[in-house]
């Protein structure tokens, strides 16, 4: 398996046919993400982040969740080195309570656990950037986006023929990453191709102060190749069609019985499809309607020298119908949407089979009243098993003068139950309820002139609050909707331009989640993680140093001879990152990223060991 270069390099090039860039200038950034038409930021009542992931790349990072993880009130701790297990959490939310899509469409895994999405193994080629809305969305999407969503946007065709880019990365741990795409424009054909293979022998997951330590590598390789095309049948009529296929190949290291140990010859293999083909009608300047369909495919299977052990199998069917009618300064959306699922696993010898059905409708309006811009959407599910579940959301942003603007909202938001809680034998729960919560967010943001800057001073703010209940968990030895919690989380962001080259950034988020009936704290969400940022750009020179502390959290903790030993808090650590830039032609691009300058010794899940000092090294080609 260690030969990951040659493979992940060859694919990428023969299919031409930690900290993320958060992108500046707010109030011109328009997103779909959240909302019912695009809007810029400053129109919506959330606070939405955009990563830009070309610029994200050129600061070291390479996977979904290292771009995340600077996101401010997201932490995505990873087990071990890239392609290992990531979870997502938000403002404070469960790991399976953050939505992530990929242009719009849900592709965690339907035959996980608890339907928790796996960012560790998805890389950045195929995005053009990604929006972060935190905060409930299930009135526009449904299961799943009780703590926010994450929507991957692809590339798309740009003008001319033909526009190819090229990438190659090289660092630490053997590490490589090449990357290739084409995208352009031929008369009423549109069209985007890219792929892009990673390989690494890693580094040892387990820690080196546990005993079983014995600097084994832990390698991934991963690969994607995704494809957008759209064609004009007439200036009324357009024909879209998304392709993608990823692939990984991880090793790992179970212990027996839970507990921390080396296996060099464990795997886990995993391949997911996605395509969707769809059809819009702009019937007028005021009516667009659009009709789409597709299916998700999810394959992962553990084994230990060759002798295969969990099997994970799911499947989604999908299909949508919505429209966009605007009239004045308001736009109505509305539409329906079925998923059929169905997951064949073997976990633990046993089989796990299930399938259920689900039909949504929503409508959602976007328009002015006054001074305020009003944003609200309503939201009905049918889901075999539990029946109906309604949802809402209503917010209003208020903008002053030019230079600030003040916003607030409430909404509600549900999980359902997976197939695997519902139907894995002997603690399935075919009647488990939906896990729902009820949350209101405050905020403002405010830019100043100073220093000579129109924007020399930023400043950003907010409050966000949930109940959530009916979480589920065990009954003795069987899922139940068992537990509720309680979160509270506040936000403050700061950034200074004393000059227009130079940019210094301070985030500090706190978060007190808890159980609510016993008031201990939830796992893995630090009370207060704080980061700063120094960035210069002049010409086409560009630098970053950053700092990011996760603060002190509960895990499930293990010892140093590798047995679990329960659950309790476990220290703080500080990440200390750089980043340098060079365009030296307006078609060549070099950078250089090196990771935990400082060489701190930590772990972001406990147990499982945080990257050493590392350096990467990469040119993008774009003639």
């Amino acid at each position: 398996m260690r030969l990951s270069f040659t493979r992940a390099a060859l694919f990428a090039a023969v299919s031409l046919f930690a900290l993320p860039a958060l992108a500046d200038e707010a109030e011109e950034l328009v997103v779909v993400t959240g909302t019912p038409r695009p809007s810029t930021v400053e129109a919506l009542p959330a606070e939405v982040d955009v990563i830009d992931t070309d610029a994200a790349r050129e600061r070291g990072a390479l996977s979904l969740d290292q771009a995340l993880s600077a996101v401010p009130g997201l932490q995505a701790p990873r087990s071990g080195p890239i392609g290992q297990q990531s979870s997502v959490f938000s403002g404070g939310f469960e790991s399976n309570h953050t939505l992530v899509l990929f242009d719009g469409v849900r592709i965690d895994d339907p035959s996980t656990p608890e339907s928790v999405f796996d960012a560790g193994q998805d890389t950045l080629g195929d995005a053009s950037r990604i929006e972060i809305v935190q905060g409930p969305l299930s009135s526009l999407y449904g299961s799943g986006a009780l703590g926010g969503v994450v929507n991957i946007i692809p590339r798309r065709g740009g003008a001319g023929a033909i526009n190819p880019r090229f990438e190659l990365a090289a660092g630490s741990f053997g590490t490589v990453l090449a990357g290739a795409g084409a995208d352009g424009t031929l008369g009423r054909f549109r069209y985007a191709l890219n792929a892009e293979g990673y390989g690494s022998d890693g580094y040892d997951i387990v820690p080196e102060r546990i005993a079983t330590h014995t600097g084994e590598k832990d390698g991934a390789d991963l690969s994607t190749l995704t494809g957008a095309f759209d064609y004009a049948l007439s200036n009324q009529i357009g024909l879209d069609l998304l392709l993608r296929r990823r692939l990984a190949n991880v090793d790992y290291d179970p212990g027996f019985f839970g507990d921390i140990g080396e296996n060099p010859e464990a795997e886990i293999e995993s391949e997911t499809g996605l395509w969707r083909a769809g059809a819009t009608w702009t019937a007028s300047d005021a009516l667009s309607l659009r009709l789409s369909g597709g299916a998700l495919a999810t394959d992962r299977v553990t084994s230990d020298a060759g002798v295969t052990g969990d099997e994970y199998h799911g499947d989604r069917d999908f299909a949508d119908f919505s429209g966009t009618w605007s009239v004045s300064a308001w736009t109505l959306l509305f539409g329906a949407q079925t998923e059929d699922e169905e997951i064949g696993a073997v976990s633990f010898g046993s089989p796990v089979v299930g399938e259920q059905q689900h039909r949504g409708v929503y409508v959602a309006a976007q328009g002015a009243v006054g001074p305020f811009e009003v944003t609200s959407a309503i939201r009905q599910d049918d889901f075999d098993g539990f029946g109906d579940e309604t949802t809402w959301r209503a917010g209003a942003a208020y903008r002053v003068g030019d230079a600030a603007r003040l916003y607030a909202s409430y909404g509600t938001s549900y999980r359902a139950p997976s197939l695997f809680e519902r139907f894995v034998p002997f603690y399935g729960n075919a009647a488990l309820d939906p896990e729902s919560a009820q949350t209101w967010e405050v905020g403002a943001n405010a830019r100043f002139a100073m220093f000579n800057q129109a924007d020399g001073l930023e400043l950003v703010a907010l409050y966000r609050s949930s109940k959530i209940e009916d979480l589920i968990g065990f009954v003795g030895f069987a899922y139940g909707n068992v537990d509720r919690a309680e979160i509270d989380y506040g936000e403050a962001r700061i950034a200074v331009r004393p000059t227009d080259w130079l940019t210094a950034r301070v985030v500090y988020a706190n978060t007190d989640a808890v159980n609510a009936a016993t008031g201990v704290a939830l796992q893995r969400r630090p009370r207060e993680a704080w980061s700063a940022e120094l960035v210069a750009e002049s010409g086409r020179l560009s630098g970053q140093i950053a700092w990011r502390q996760v603060g002190a959290r509960l895990d499930t903790t293990y010892n140093d001879l590798g047995f679990w030993s329960g659950v309790s808090e476990v220290g703080a650590y500080d990440i200390l990152r750089a980043s340098a830039s060079w365009g030296v032609t307006d078609e060549v691009r070099l950078y250089i990223a090196a990771d935990n300058l400082l060489g701190e010794r930590y772990e972001p899940v406990n147990g499982f060991a945080g990257a050493p000092a590392n350096v990467l090294i990469g040119v993008r080609v774009t003639p």
